[in-house]
């Protein structure tokens, strides 16, 4: 009975629409406030998040920020406690047992999901746009890429998209003095830079999630290519598709193949394996992710590190332009109006809101998903920062949620590794990937 005191005491809280406050967080109806302060039942608000983002992560900052945002939010409700869960840290497996339980109506109240897989989840997440409206938080202040995935077929908000990353050119302004803007201009510069003695290019090339969502996406969506079709079916490997894959291809082969860019690439699979050969100081370009400006400051000195710079990634042809976004979102799953607002508030004072999204992006050394979260006092960028938010807002797009996506960067990755390896032609390795998807 006192449960639907309670409900009821919500319903009718909800017409009363409150302001957000300063510090980002949702003023609480009245009647919300009093039912916590009057049923004396403690509530739990299951928050199930990635380890680096939990109090488990291995980095003390995070883990005192947290702790000190659930500390200040329980104070202030009192009879509500946040109840930790952590996801398994390989991300596959997470999502896959979350879908589980959420289709199994087990899935807590507040969930982290890998951003460009939320649509997967829309018919088990709760529509957020009362809540939106209440907290005055603007979705046309997110990046439209994020903006894509936060709002389900139906128009309804799903998702709160709360980190992001974008993968750009970078480049050694000692040796480099303008960045190419297309192939021909990479390949031109690449010839000379490899007379002078350096490594022309580096890519991801090997078998990893990062060689496609950096050496192989970007170049083929710039083109206008699609990796699925509307169905959410494999189109890869057909028509006007099939011809951008088989430029990208190309490309990758012929500049490992005319000595701009070595073999042993086809052995790193993320951005991050590239790091070390950047710090042998013989490396003049590389294509890799916003992270990696924090990674070579560690490894790099000042003066060295004051040598890159970053630009737009070179393209078939000049005005063609386009890079992936990542990053992590919160959906809430609990159909209890009560809790659904509770872990709403939390997210808005921990992750979302004005200060919270910028406190958080700062010690993560994330990218806001919002743009005024950048004039925010509390965000510290670097100095990319202004060229990464222009590519989030003009370029950047998301990998499908197709349920084939998986299986086709698996087969895509083999075929990079064996181009770059010199096991396989372009097309033999285009060929063989279509078929193991198609099939």
């Amino acid at each position: 009975m006192r449960r639907w005191k309670m409900l009821l005491a919500l319903m009718l809280g909800l017409v009363v629409i409150a302001g957000c406050g300063n510090n980002g967080t949702v003023e609480e109806t009245d009647e919300v406030e009093e039912n916590e302060k009057a049923t004396g039942e403690v509530i739990e608000i299951e928050w199930l998040a990635h380890p680096a983002y939990s109090l488990q992560s291995p980095g003390p900052e995070r883990v005192e920020y947290l702790q000190n945002q659930i500390d200040a939010f329980e104070a202030e409700h009192g009879n509500v406690k946040i109840k930790p869960d952590v996801l398994s840290s390989n991300i596959s497996e997470a999502m896959a047992r979350l879908m589980e339980q959420a289709a199994q109506g087990r899935a807590p109240a507040i969930a982290q999901i890998d951003s460009y897989i939320l649509p997967r989840f829309y018919d088990y997440l709760q529509p957020l746009d009362p809540l939106f409206e209440q907290a005055g938080l603007d979705i046309e202040d997110f990046f439209p890429f994020a903006q894509d995935i936060m709002r389900g077929p139906d128009g309804q908000i799903y998702g709160i998209q709360f980190t992001t990353d974008t993968r750009v050119l970078y480049y050694r302004t000692d040796v480099v003095d303008s960045p190419p803007a297309t192939w021909d201009e990479l390949f031109a510069l690449s010839e000379q830079l490899k007379a002078d003695g350096y490594e022309a290019f580096l890519f991801p090339g090997g078998r990893g999630e990062g060689t496609i969502v950096t050496s192989v996406l970007p170049f083929f969506w710039a083109q206008g290519g699609s990796l699925v079709d509307d169905q959410d079916q494999p189109a890869f490997g057909t028509g006007e598709n099939r011809e951008y894959m088989l430029n990208v291809l190309t490309f990758l082969h012929d500049m490992v193949q005319k000595g701009y860019s070595p073999q042993r690439l086809a052995n790193y699979g993320s951005e991050g394996d590239l790091n070390s050969e950047v710090a042998s100081g013989n490396v003049a370009m590389f294509i890799g992710g916003n992270w990696q400006v924090n990674q070579l400051a560690e490894i790099l000195s000042e003066d060295d590190m004051a040598k890159w710079a970053v630009a737009p990634l070179p393209q078939r042809e000049a005005g063609q332009q386009a890079t992936t976004a990542g990053g992590w979102a919160w959906g809430i799953f609990t159909d209890d109006p009560v809790k659904q607002e509770l872990a709403f508030d939390f997210l808005m004072r921990t992750f979302v809101g004005d200060e919270g999204m910028a406190s958080w992006c700062t010690l993560g050394g994330y990218l806001p998903t919002r743009h005024s979260v950048y004039e925010h006092e509390a965000y510290e960028g670097n100095e990319f920062t202004d060229i990464f938010r222009e590519h989030l807002a003009e370029f950047a797009r998301m990998r499908p949620a197709a349920t084939v996506y998986p299986e086709i960067s698996t087969q895509l990755q083999i075929a990079v590794s064996d181009i770059v390896s010199g096991n396989k032609s372009p097309e033999e390795a285009l060929e063989e990937a279509w078929n193991a998807v198609a099939k």
